[in-house]
């Protein structure tokens, strides 16, 4: 079993801090200061790969040699060549547009399974009147972790947040047989409402990342899931 999938297994749910930073020497600040803690899970962001490659994850990984790690890699082809790369810098997991092909899903779950990690499938911009049928196929499809996402461009421009999914969550888990993750302008005091409606991993990013004192920050959302009655076992 990965580090991940026995982290929810004993966790009920967790925190994931999203580093949606540029720069890996301020990730790697962020990462150190966040206290070590069995709820949470770090998340290498796109901007952060795209800017400083995959040995963002392998810095992270010395940080936190033991913190499940995933990089938000957004494949979208080659899932193959990308798990590879994944696997190889320490991660535990990376994600996989929802939109790609059933070919690339099939691809990313296969490669997965062979190098012990996990794949979300970031459903950004799947339409709401095509959600139900695009999570049971990522269910079919053997996919471990379906993620409601929000994006960035989304909230600014919508004021859309992911707080508009929470009526959802339930029942995108009664169709999704797998753990259910959320992310889109989540600030840590509202971790647990996501929790309590269902969600497996709660996502963070700004909120945190960008705050002052990130430590703090970091601290508020996992008291908000230790109040809210996770703990591990």
């Amino acid at each position: 079993m990965s580090r991940l999938a026995r982290a929810i297994k004993e966790c009920g749910a967790l925190l994931q801090v999203a580093l949606d930073v540029t720069d890996a020497l301020e990730a790697f600040r962020i990462a150190s200061a966040i206290p070590d803690n069995p709820l949470l899970v770090l998340e290498v962001g796109t901007p952060l790969i795209k800017s400083a490659g995959m040995s963002s994850v392998k810095m992270l990984r010395s940080a936190k040699p033991e913190t499940p790690i995933v990089a938000d890699t957004k494949t979208f082809d080659a899932a193959d060549v990308e798990a590879k790369i994944v696997h190889e810098a320490g991660g535990d997991a990376f994600t996989v547009l929802a939109l790609a092909s059933e070919e690339t899903l099939e691809m990313a779950v296969a490669k997965a399974s062979e190098f012990g990690l996990m794949v979300y499938a970031d459903t950004m911009n799947i339409p709401h009147y095509y959600m139900e049928r695009t999570l049971k196929k990522l269910s079919d499809l053997g996919v471990h972790v379906a993620l409601l996402h929000v994006g960035v461009d989304v909230q600014r421009r919508a004021g859309f947040r992911a707080t508009e999914l929470l009526s959802y969550i339930r029942v995108a888990s009664d169709t999704f047989k797998g753990p259910i993750a959320v992310a889109g302008g989540i600030k840590p005091s509202e971790v647990a409402k996501f929790a309590w409606a269902g969600a497996k991993i709660v996502i963070v990013g700004s909120a945190i990342v960008r705050a002052e004192n990130p430590r703090n920050e970091a601290i508020k959302a996992l008291e908000s899931l230790r109040e809210a009655g996770f703990k591990c076992r």
